[in-house]
């Protein structure tokens, strides 16, 4: 069976990634934007200017988008998010071709808008969090998150006095919480900070620092730093899949550095489940890395791994193209 996955090039398309196991054994390919990380993709792909910049560019590229599909004639079409679902769905609606979407992970109890559009004409819809079901109506199905939460045998003493920033690939910078963290490391002598600014303009004095590098890279930074700061995003996963320390950090619609505040909410949730912590003020952040750095040693750090129950849910409708199973959606994944 041929599948086409449709998502942008951030966090919707690590989430992706976590989910490949439920594609094996099928042809894939990518339908995503044009970024040095999605032109890495060891996968076939299709690269398209990034829509949530500018929705013109959809009608713009609604030519390129037919031809795909005509070409492609994928038997199946999954989405994440974000908008560049949109007119694929759409596409794939009229052309009899099956869909299957994902609400973002990012999102707990606030629908995203590319999962209100592609609602009605989705053959499955799934949500990752059960306060979703209720912004849906009784197609959506919840059998899980997309992780399930764990406890990993801590091993800090493999890692380096290391603070890793990530920022994020959005289109727009992030530029206070780089401020703060540079001026956070005057403070410390015995941590580097090092952070990813993204598209920040503000260049750091007394941190290490790069705009953007490869995922394999930024993982490998992850995994030998003991804390990691992320904005409220997929990212904070990725650090507790490697045992670091975890503070969330999310952008505020407040300040112009995102255009709601699920972010906000997101990390709400991970401090609730004891994954994270997180904070919205320099007093606090600073408070927190001084708790981090001055705790004795763990035996064990909250972790997480891929649910199995959604990888193979995903797998029995991807191979079934006539019948929607039925199955019981309860489940304590989160």
């Amino acid at each position: 069976m041929k599948i086409a996955l449709v998502c942008s090039h951030g966090g919707h398309l690590t989430e992706m990634l976590y989910l490949m196991d439920a594609f094996k054994g099928h042809e894939v390919f990518f339908i995503t934007y044009d970024h040095p990380r999605t032109k890495a993709l060891p996968y076939r792909k299709y690269l398209f200017p990034n829509f949530g910049e500018n929705p013109l560019k959809v009608i713009i590229n609604l030519p390129k988008i037919i031809k795909i599909i005509a070409k492609e004639k994928p038997d199946v079409m999954v989405s994440n998010g974000a908008e560049i679902a949109i007119p694929f769905f759409y596409l794939g609606k009229i052309l009899g071709i099956k869909t299957i979407f994902i609400e973002c992970y990012t999102r707990v109890d606030e629908p995203t808008i590319t999962g209100k559009l592609v609602y009605p004409i989705s053959d499955y819809f799934f949500v990752l969090w059960p306060e979703m079901l209720q912004q849906y109506g009784k197609k959506a199905k919840y059998v899980g998150g997309l992780f399930k939460r764990i406890k990993k045998k801590a091993n800090l003493k493999e890692k380096r006095n290391q603070i890793f920033v990530i920022t994020g690939t959005h289109y727009l910078g992030f530029e206070r919480l780089v401020k703060i963290m540079d001026t956070f490391a005057k403070k410390i002598n015995n941590y580097k900070t090092i952070i990813q600014l993204g598209n920040t303009p503000y260049k750091p004095k007394s941190s290490e620092y790069f705009d953007f590098a490869s995922y394999d890279t930024i993982q490998e930074i992850i995994r030998e730093s003991k804390i990691t700061i992320a904005q409220g995003a997929i990212s904070l996963v990725d650090a507790l899949a490697w045992g670091s320390l975890v503070l969330a950090f999310p952008r505020l619609n407040k300040f112009g550095e995102v255009v709601n505040d699920h972010q906000l909410t997101f990390s709400q949730k991970l401090e609730e489940l004891e994954l994270v912590r997180f904070a919205t003020t320099e007093r606090e952040l600073e408070e927190l890395l001084v708790q981090l750095i001055s705790t004795p040693k763990q035996k064990y750090v909250p972790s997480v791994i891929v649910n199995r129950r959604l990888v193979n849910f995903l797998k029995e409708i991807i191979g079934d193209e006539a019948d929607e199973p039925t199955k019981d959606f309860g489940n304590n994944s989160y």
